[in-house]
């Protein structure tokens, strides 16, 4: 009998991270993880690390992006996409300076 509840909880356990990696992608931000709902439900990788993103890699996950603005969270796209712009205007400016 014990191996028979042990499959069956396997089985309850499955289920539910399959649906949930259905419905829902996990964001990892600086800050902390988001739980953002997809905007339709289908079978991708549930897991991003958007704390190097840049905007080449919004382009790449548009469905992300998409459920990220319709969750009202705008916040996870502009932060990772000024982070890139700074990081590239100031890899600039040392190469500019660096010249003089």
């Amino acid at each position: 009998m014990p191996r028979i509840s042990s499959f069956l909880m396997g089985m309850i356990c499955g289920a539910a991270a399959v649906m949930i990696a259905m419905n829902f992608y996990i964001i990892r931000t600086k800050e902390s993880f988001h739980l953002v709902p997809k905007v339709a439900a289908k079978l991708e990788m549930p897991y991003y690390d958007v704390r190097a993103y840049t905007m080449e890699d919004w382009h790449r996950h548009p469905s992300l992006a998409a459920a990220i603005v319709t969750s009202k969270n705008q916040s996870l796209v502009k932060n990772s996409g000024v982070e890139s712009v700074r990081s590239k205007v100031e890899g600039l400016l040392q190469q500019w300076t660096g010249s003089l």
